[in-house]
């Protein structure tokens, strides 16, 4: 990411790009696999250097050559990454707080299930669980002060997506504040999980 940044960037489109996305990743990057990522670590990098970065990981899937057929979950995959991206490039600059990245999960595309673009909804969630009366407060949303961690969001049947907004030195949650900032640009396709 940094050499595409810094250096391929400026050479063929004449300056830094406005956001940066990372993935598909093949498997998904919940929770403390963010640690070890090179999806995540491409989208921190981004946002580390000043620029929106997204890390887009999906369950469906393995290592596939570029030459293979498309298969069902690569177009499901792309077509979500890039409304996620639509919209929140069409919020607005800026798209992110400063050092701040988003880290989306797509849960498994099935044979009977999950199978188009318009079966998933997206819920805010957040990367870690919360330790009681240690983390802060996450932003108001679906009648609570606590997101759902990724895992529980992509878990829940129903074809649940989760978006996670990240803070980039440490790759740990961003506050509250960072959040609402994300809440407020992507209202439009975000959900609540099933009570």
């Amino acid at each position: 990411m940094r050499y595409g940044v810094q250096t391929l960037s400026p050479k063929f489109f004449g300056g830094v790009p406005d956001i940066a996305v990372a993935g598909f990743n093949v498997g998904a990057n919940l929770g403390y696999t963010v640690l070890v990522s090179g999806t995540v670590g491409a989208a921190t990098e981004a946002a580390k250097g000043g620029i929106p970065g997204i890390a887009f990981s999906g369950a469906s899937g393995t290592q596939t050559p570029y030459t293979a057929s498309v298969q069902t979950y690569m177009t499901v995959y792309a077509a979500l990454s890039t409304n996620i991206t639509q919209t929140l490039v069409s919020s607005g600059k800026p798209y992110l707080p400063a050092d701040v990245w988003l880290n989306v999960n797509f849960p498994a595309v099935g044979s009977g299930t999950c199978t188009s673009p318009g079966d998933f909804k997206f819920v805010l969630s957040r990367i870690y669980s919360a330790i009681d009366f240690i983390t802060p407060p996450d932003v108001e949303t679906c009648g609570s002060t606590r997101l759902p961690t990724e895992t529980a969001a992509v878990g829940t049947a129903g074809c649940y997506g989760s978006i996670s907004v990240g803070e980039a030195k440490f790759k740990d949650d961003a506050s509250a504040a960072q959040q609402a900032v994300v809440l407020g640009k992507l209202q439009s396709i975000l959900s609540c999980l099933p009570s």
